[in-house]
């Protein structure tokens, strides 16, 4: 059985995923496979990746239609493989992790990755998602609830609010500054949020209302709540 057939048997039988991890153990064992693919990842050119994509929507639909079709499993590729580096990274010492994720985090674009942020938002908030009535909004519901549980899950909770809070003083101060990324964005909050009263009355409200309430405010009903008690034993 020559190498193609074991291929195309080992795809039809266990999936394309389990295939490549059948297949790279073997691989990997090569010194000239590990050259190659360092050549390959040394090759890679970021910026004719706008290039790949206008000739995916504009040279073959059908294809284009093919690969939108995947998305649900390419996203569920990436999300399984990413799960699966956090937690072999939170097993590696905190320094060495750190000064490697300082590596990473300087050769990231953000410029690129705030463009296409930015880009993504604006579409979704283009799509309608605030009508009840949309099957893309109960898919998004389903999906949040499924993200939050996990999620949870995956963090700590002592440790997630520990990090939560140092964030949270984090931007505070950061949005001091008028020409911070996040003064910017809280600005555009602000605008929005005046915009949307009920969002203020049924969703702000109740999450900051016990933290914004006085303590003063909050001890006379204490007492008075006390002091009925006396006066329904005497009745």
């Amino acid at each position: 059985m020559n190498a193609d057939t074991e291929i195309a048997t080992a795809v039809e039988t266990k999936g394309l995923l389990d295939a490549a991890d059948r297949i790279l153990r073997e691989l990997i064992r090569t010194p000239k496979f590990k050259e190659t693919v360092v050549i390959l990842l040394n090759s890679i050119d970021p910026p004719s990746a706008r290039r790949l994509v206008r000739t995916l929507f504009w040279q073959d639909p059908g294809l284009l239609l093919s690969i939108m079709g995947s998305l649900p499993a390419l996203i569920n590729v990436v999300s399984e493989a990413l799960a699966e580096v956090a937690s072999q990274m939170n097993t590696m010492p905190p320094p060495l992790l750190q000064d490697f994720l300082n590596q990473v985090v300087a050769g990231i674009d953000g410029a690129a990755a705030g463009e296409a942020a930015g880009g993504l938002v604006s579409m979704a908030l283009g799509l309608g998602i605030s009508d009840q009535e949309s099957g893309l909004r109960r898919g998004v519901s389903v999906l949040a609830q499924d993200f939050a549980r996990a999620y949870g899950e995956a963090a700590s909770g002592a440790a997630l609010s520990e990090r939560l809070g140092t964030w949270m003083a984090g931007a505070a101060e950061r949005a001091k500054d008028p020409s911070s990324a996040v003064h910017r964005l809280v600005q555009a909050a602000e605008a929005a949020v005046r915009e949307n009263p009920a969002f203020v009355e049924h969703v702000l409200k109740p999450i900051l209302q016990p933290v914004l309430e006085p303590p003063a405010a909050r001890k006379p009903a204490e007492k008075k709540t006390a002091a009925k008690k006396p006066a329904g034993g005497e009745a």
